[in-house]
Formats: structure tokens, sequence, C-alpha cells
């Protein structure tokens, strides 16, 4: 009777032992290794990765003198109705097509949950006293970690 206990015992330690190892603590967190917010430790996606495209918006030097000649003071680029880029035309020019991979005159468009989204771009050329006296609409599809170039044509 003894050695059955005894058998009995160690068993249930065994079982207790390995219950205890294999139990493997819930981390929560974003899991795709391409997120902007990846988080290594998670072991559970818990819909918070975030992604990001980048836009940038520019214009040729025909468009340029057609901003002054038409007395443009500013012109501003919404995307999703909040302001992603203001340009001042009399102190930019572009002889060609920016580089969007070495551009510096972009901004990122983060994309929440998604690898790819659908973007409003607005813009809007403002002249001295922030009358608008243009506007052009627009709608693109962001992919995650592409650079997409925003021709604005007056």
């Amino acid at each position: 009777m003894n050695s059955k206990l005894v058998i009995y015992k160690s068993c249930l330690v065994l079982i207790l032992v390995f219950s205890i190892a294999s139990c493997k603590k819930k981390v929560t967190g974003c899991t795709d290794p391409t997120a902007d917010t990846f988080k290594a430790e998670a072991n559970e996606d818990d819909g918070s990765c975030s992604f990001h495209g980048f836009l940038t918006p520019w214009y040729d030097n025909t468009t340029r003198d057609s901003l002054l000649a038409n007395n443009i003071a500013c012109v501003s680029v919404f995307v999703d109705n909040e302001v992603n880029f203001n340009f001042i035309p009399a102190f930019i020019l572009w002889s060609s097509e920016p580089n969007c991979s070495t551009s510096t005159i972009g901004n990122w468009v983060i994309m929440h949950g998604t690898k790819n989204k659908s973007i409003s771009v607005t813009v809007k050329a403002f002249d001295g006293s922030n009358t608008v006296i243009r506007q052009w609409n627009e709608t693109l599809i962001m992919e995650s970690g592409v650079c997409k170039l925003f021709k604005i044509i007056w």
C-alpha cells in the first residue's frame, strides 16, 4: 500500500511540474514583425498593429509659376482632413520629380490595423488673406512601407 502511495504522489508531482513548466504567460501586443508597433515578446495579437506609408506631395516648375501668378501664398495638403504638409510656392522649386525614397519633404501616413489604406487627399491653395482660391480632391491607396508621390497640378 505504501508503494502505491509513493507512486501516486510521484505521478502527482510530475503532473504538477509539467503543468507549471508548460504554462506560457499570455503577452498581448502586435505580433506582426513588419509593423511599426511590433512587440517581440507578444504571443497573442491584440489588434494594435500600425503600419505606415510615405506620402510625398510635389509640383513642378509650371505649377509653381501658376501658383505665383495667381498670388498663392500657401499650399496645404490634407490627408483625411488633417494637415499633412504646407508649401510656400516662393521658396519651393523642383526641376524634376523628386526621388521618393530619399525625399525629405514627405510625411508618414499611419495605417492602424491594416497594411493598405484608402486616404482622402485634399490640396488647398490660399492667397495672402488665407482665402481658399482653389482646391483639389483625390483618393489614394497607401501601402505599408511604400512611398507614393502625389503631383499637384494647377
